[in-house]
């Protein structure tokens, strides 16, 4: 306030003449209206100074309403662009889930179809090798049976191991539903065997423990 009393007193100075400022200066002093004083000089170099800075204050109003519009625009775009982008993010999120949904519902189908693969060729290879025992204890059983009916001794143990073979033999049959009339005869007659042998003592371990017995 200062500096702008200064500028307006050298402007006062300069076009309205040190009488006019003398006479305000002796009005000042004189007049009184009740307790409060009357300052001509204060009260020209307030009007002055306010007519001087009228179109400042115009102009910092103007640019105060000029900022807050931009200012709002500004705000507006923001939050039009914020929302945007929260739709965008929205869809993203979405095509994500979706995606993620396909794929692990295509593994699992995968995972699946290889599974029932790996279990049929685990069941095949199974088989296969069953087939495989099958046919080693139907070659084994006839070639015992077969030299059973050339008087050929066997010791308890030998028979025990047969009947053994076959109770894996008969588990495989049941499994597979094969039948085998071959086979059931050429066991049936080991078996006889084995029950005579049984029967009589006859194993040939047996017959060599006896043989011991009566040279000694």
């Amino acid at each position: 306030m200062g500096e702008v009393s200064k500028a307006v007193g050298q402007w006062i100075v300069g076009n309205v003449g040190w009488s006019i400022i003398i006479f305000l200066f002796l009005l000042s002093m004189f007049f009184k209206i009740t307790k409060k004083e009357i300052d001509p000089l204060g009260w020209a170099i307030g009007w002055v100074g306010k007519a001087l800075t009228k179109d400042v204050r115009k102009d910092v109003s103007d640019l105060k309403k000029s900022t807050g519009a931009r200012f709002d625009e500004l705000k507006k775009e923001y939050n039009e662009q914020l929302e945007g982008l929260r739709d965008d993010l929205d869809i993203f999120e979405k095509s994500t889930n979706k995606s993620i949904g396909e794929i692990k519902a295509k593994t699992t189908q995968n995972c699946d179809k290889l599974k029932k693969r790996l279990d049929q060729i685990e069941q095949s290879t199974q088989k296969s090798n069953d087939m495989q025992t099958l046919r080693q204890i139907r070659a084994h059983v006839l070639d015992f049976a077969n030299s059973c009916m050339n008087d050929r001794e066997h010791t308890k143990q030998d028979f025990e191991n047969i009947i053994e073979e076959n109770t894996l033999y008969e588990t495989l049959i049941k499994k597979y539903k094969i039948t085998n009339d071959v086979y059931t005869e050429d066991f049936k007659f080991v078996m006889d065997v084995y029950h005579q042998c049984l029967k009589e003592g006859s194993f040939l371990n047996e017959k060599k423990t006896a043989q011991k017995q009566s040279n000694s």
